[in-house]
């Protein structure tokens, strides 16, 4: 009687047989494949949160500046633009007569001058076009666009007219070029209010040239905005 008792009791403590092995494995295997890519895909949307806050952070900051200058300069834009540092459709805050107002961007950010100090690689804002007929004051104050790169390999992101996207604007028809009377070309962002065509502001250019928008034949594409906006697959 007792040896039975032991017999059954052997039995209950038997192993995993082979087969019940692999069965098991393969179910962790179906749910990690469900599992993982969920996992991956709830860690890229938060980076991109982030990073479009960070971005988002510098739009307000440089809206705030611009609200004071118009405040204070009563609209006349003398002051902003007359420096010899400025290229075509260009206001160089970055460098020159007028990197003061690029400074105070950074100040309201919490950021200094320099990657050690949390300056962006590339920041820059389009608002509406001082110099062209039919738009109102407001017009010219609100930034429509943005341009931004935090920091060496990081994507282009941009601010357009309200909504932020990593896609070059003008893949999407949203930013054309026309000639204005002064044989310039010109940007023009297509929004609900029309056609606003646009004047840069650059803030940040830890690039140190004038190309931070396209490819060129003397200058490399990687670490301009379009360059960073294809073909990136960091997020």
């Amino acid at each position: 009687m007792v040896r039975l008792t032991n017999k059954v009791h052997r039995r209950g403590k038997r192993a995993f047989t082979l087969v019940e092995l692999i069965v098991v494995l393969v179910i962790l295997a179906v749910l990690a494949a469900m599992l993982v890519p969920a996992l991956t895909g709830y860690i890229k949307r938060a980076r991109k949160a982030k990073y479009i806050q960070k971005a988002d952070e510098a739009r307000i900051a440089a809206q705030a500046i611009l609200d004071e200058f118009y405040a204070f300069y009563g609209g006349d834009l003398s002051e902003a633009l007359d420096s010899s540092s400025n290229t075509a459709q260009n206001v160089n805050w970055w460098k020159g007569d007028l990197k003061r107002y690029g400074d105070e961007v950074l100040e309201l950010m919490g950021y200094g001058r320099g990657r050690e100090n949390g300056e962006p690689y590339i920041l820059v804002i389009g608002v509406g076009h001082d110099e062209a007929p039919g738009l109102t004051d407001a017009q010219r104050n609100r930034i429509y666009y943005v341009g931004y790169i935090e920091d060496l390999g990081e994507p282009s992101l941009f601010y357009v007219d309200g909504e932020w996207t990593y896609q070059w604007p003008r893949d999407t028809g949203d930013l054309i070029m026309i000639g204005d009377q002064k044989g310039m070309n010109r940007n023009v962002l297509v929004t609900d209010e029309g056609n606003i065509p646009l004047r840069f502001y650059v803030i940040c250019n830890r690039r140190g040239d004038d190309n931070i928008w396209l490819a060129s034949a003397w200058s490399s594409r990687a670490n301009t905005l379009q360059g960073n906006s294809q073909g990136y697959n960091g997020f």
